[in-house]
């Protein structure tokens, strides 16, 4: 069986459940940007042969819309059995109450799609794929449901772990490039302050950071936590006169080193608790 994923935090998640079942593949390559994905006749042949595709949703992929009408694969057309969004469930946080145009940046109507940071999403986006992988493949239903539940006892395992090297910093607050934290830090109690971005997608600007900077030694803000994608130019910057620390954090799995979901979740704990500590 073909199951095809816009991202690597999918593509891990779902190998969790498939085990040796289904060979999974990620359009989106680890540490590129997921708004940005130029995909290539190769992509379309992949998705032609699919049999199951998830997708992020709340449209961060929408470049996979495209994709999908060229694959001509009923298999996985939107409402067939096959067609999995991921964020179905997920409980959307940041949904723009106000009307969205081009001045406002990358800000997406459905909300901040930045769900798979929470490690307790994690298991809702399993739960989405295991629905798809039974009517898909009613064969190996028990196999299916026993790595579901294999993947949930885990996260439940490492939450207290993790939870117990965040809690020291719960109410921080601290400073990222893009926002993509919100269901990172509202899990584990922590404050997004700022961002080097002056909007969603829009590059840093001299009188941002300025601005920035002066914000945080008002309020003694010094942790800046930045995605492994991004350059820290602006990061070293800020850190240095707010008097703290940068600490790099893997994009995507697979970047820095992770090999799995719990290997990314573990390094973005411990890169929180660097800066903030």
């Amino acid at each position: 069986m073909e199951v095809i994923t816009t991202t690597p935090e999918l593509a891990a998640i779902t190998r969790e459940l498939v085990g040796n079942l289904a060979n999974v593949t990620s359009l989106a390559k680890s540490e590129t940007n997921y708004h940005q994905v130029d995909a290539k006749p190769s992509d379309v042949v992949r998705v032609a042969r699919a049999d199951v595709f998830m997708r992020c949703g709340m449209d961060l992929d929408m470049w996979a819309d495209a994709l999908l009408a060229s694959a001509r694969n009923a298999k996985v057309q939107r409402g067939a059995v096959g067609y999995v969004d991921a964020s179905a469930r997920v409980r959307k946080l940041e949904v723009p109450t106000g009307g969205i145009n081009g001045a406002s940046g990358d800000v997406h109507s459905a909300g901040n799609p930045h769900y798979w940071f929470d490690p307790k999403d994690a298991v809702v986006v399993a739960y989405e794929i295991l629905l798809a992988l039974l009517a898909v493949d009613k064969a190996h239903a028990t196999a299916y449901n026993a790595n579901y539940k294999r993947f949930s006892d885990e996260i439940s395992s490492r939450m207290a772990g993790w939870e117990r090297t965040l809690a020291p910093f719960k109410g921080q607050g601290f400073v990222a490039y893009h926002d993509e934290w919100i269901y990172f830090a509202t899990r584990f109690g922590l404050t997004p302050f700022g961002f080097l971005e002056p909007k969603p997608g829009i590059p840093p600007s001299g009188g941002h950071v300025t601005d920035l900077i002066q914000r945080m030694k008002a309020s003694k803000v010094r942790a800046v936590v930045m995605g492994s994608i991004y350059s820290t130019k602006y990061a070293d910057l800020v850190a240095k006169e707010a008097g703290g620390k940068v600490a790099v954090v893997p994009y995507s799995v697979g970047g820095m080193g992770t090999r799995n979901y719990f290997d990314y979740i573990n390094a973005i704990v411990e890169g929180f608790a660097k800066a903030l500590r």
